[in-house]
């Protein structure tokens, strides 16, 4: 996560990265977007960097993430076959209390990382667990949010069929 000098609230301000944010920033907000490379944002904090106006949807203080861009769209994932899926479940660790998938947390709050969970369930591709300890495990609130999801198209597909 990207520390900023200002002190964190709810609410979303144009950011200025310092030169020591540039590389961690790219990484985290522009590498995994849709947009990158060949982005207009980060073209635009480019040039604010060298004194020009803040790129609207640019980078912005984030009370989930330090910063995120308000464009940032999450590339597809690939959605995991039948015994992949079964196998993610199963291998997964149980909701904890800092989860993406729980209201009020910081990573639920985290505009990017809400985008990034909400992708990998809409496109049934693995969501990974944010804790060290946990590294490489499927995000048990991501598993309920795909369970539960199955469960609608069922009861929809067996509404469909009455």
């Amino acid at each position: 996560m990207i520390a900023t000098d200002k002190k964190q609230s709810s609410e979303r301000k144009p950011i200025v990265p310092n030169p020591d944010m540039w590389r961690e920033a790219i990484a985290m907000l522009c590498e995994p977007c849709r947009h990158f490379p060949g982005c207009d944002v980060v073209e635009g904090m480019i040039e604010m960097k060298e004194g020009g106006e803040w790129p609207e949807g640019g980078w912005v203080t984030d009370p989930g993430a330090g910063i995120t861009c308000l464009s940032y769209q999450p590339r597809s994932v690939r959605k995991l076959m039948a015994g992949e899926l079964d196998q993610a479940l199963k291998d997964s660790v149980p909701m904890c209390d800092g989860c993406a998938a729980r209201k009020g947390t910081d990573a639920s709050k985290a505009l990017h990382t809400r985008r990034d969970f909400s992708q990998s369930v809409k496109d049934q591709g693995r969501f990974t667990c944010h804790k060290p300890e946990s590294k490489d495990k499927s995000c048990g609130g991501w598993c309920e949010a795909v369970l539960r999801q199955w469960s609608v198209k069922a009861q929809r597909a067996g509404d469909r069929n009455e």
